[in-house]
């Protein structure tokens, strides 16, 4: 049986992700990552914020040019570029979205999508970097479920079964029963558990 894939875990992952409720929303937004609530491009009244129209690239630069403090900007040019497969930009969006707001970098999630950034230009692999952001992102919640993923998915690379199956089996937790992600996941599972010591 072939090991569980990046792409495919990720995949469970984000559907485990949209079951909760998170500041900036998670990495898999629905394919578009130009609607976002940004307060510096949206307009902003007393701390409410309004969903902004969909932003150029090049509206966002100019803008973050201007406003270099506006942490979700930098967050959603960030996704812009991941999206774009501009990896190593994104990740130098997300670095400066964590350093320019409080709040964004109090998000696991952003961390994550950080985290993913950097694997992604380091051709897919969590190892190093990635890993250590993940398990900060953990540090701050411990179920989130895309750190789990992800926390599961570095551990696999290293041949850390046992991490990997006690990282996924929290993440199980969260998914609905006799779902297709449940039942997905637990294959994958089942695939790092055939690889502990004395698995047959």
């Amino acid at each position: 049986m072939n090991a569980p894939t990046r792409a495919h875990v990720l995949a469970l992952a984000c559907i485990a992700a949209a079951m909760a409720a998170f500041a900036f929303g998670l990495y898999a937004l629905s394919g578009d990552a130009t609607r976002l609530r940004t307060p510096g491009i949206a307009a902003e009244s007393a701390g409410e914020t309004t969903v902004a129209e969909p932003v150029r690239r090049d509206d966002l630069v100019r803008h973050l040019a201007r406003n270099p403090r506006d942490g979700r900007a930098w967050v959603l040019l960030a996704r812009q570029d991941f999206a774009d497969g501009r990896f190593p930009d994104a990740a130098i969006a997300y670095e400066k979205a964590l350093a320019a707001s409080t709040k964004v970098a109090t998000d696991p999630a952003i961390w994550c999508e950080y985290a993913d950034a950097l694997g992604m230009a380091q051709n897919g692999r969590l190892e190093g970097r990635p890993r250590e952001l993940v398990m900060k992102a953990l540090a701050m919640n411990e179920a989130h479920p895309k750190a789990l993923e992800m926390a599961g998915s570095a551990a696999f690379e290293q041949g850390e079964y046992q991490s990997a199956v006690n990282y996924w089996r929290q993440l199980l937790a969260q998914l609905p029963p006799r779902s297709v992600p449940h039942r997905e996941l637990a294959t994958a599972i089942a695939q790092a558990e055939q690889r502990l010591p004395g698995a047959r």
